[in-house]
């Protein structure tokens, strides 16, 4: 999520969504993110928004790689050299009406979507706890595996 706050015109877009017609189902949802391209961030969030709207309770792991998508100062990156620059697939994205990572990663957490950090690559990486979002909770991989243990859905981005 940029530092950059998202504009009101853009929150109303997605109270939109919310206020769709979409059969609830009670049960949780547990997303484990290893990359952090775009297109994989894009993707766990899409899941994340998804779940929350029919109703589940959602949990996001980031680990290896994929912990960069939750730093304060994250700078999506492509996922191979030659691919589309990333202002373009997001300039093609919101023609089409649809939303682009901040948007999905400002409502994945407005919409109570929870967050987590694995600590053991906090520790490789080199990364403090101040550098994550404020919304991050930083967990160890045992009681990562006790919420994906008791979870309906398991899903691995990477």
């Amino acid at each position: 999520m940029p530092e950059d706050e998202i504009s009101e015109e853009i929150r109303k877009e997605y109270e939109k969504t919310m206020k769709r017609a979409i059969t609830k189902k009670t049960g949780t949802m547990t997303i484990i993110v290893t990359e952090d391209t775009y297109d994989k961030a894009l993707t766990a969030f899409n899941f994340g928004v998804a779940g929350v709207e029919m109703g589940m309770n959602v949990s996001m792991f980031f680990t290896s790689r994929g912990i960069n998508i939750i730093k304060k100062a994250y700078k999506p990156r492509r996922a191979r050299w030659g691919e589309a620059p990333i202002v373009w697939k997001e300039s093609f994205i919101k023609r089409r009406g649809g939303s682009v990572l901040a948007q999905l990663m400002y409502q994945a957490k407005d919409m109570g979507a929870h967050f987590y950090a694995c600590y053991t690559s906090m520790i490789s990486t080199g990364l403090k706890e101040t550098m994550l979002l404020d919304t991050v909770k930083v967990i160890r991989m045992a009681e990562f595996l006790g919420l994906a243990l008791e979870s309906d859905i398991q899903l691995v981005i990477g």
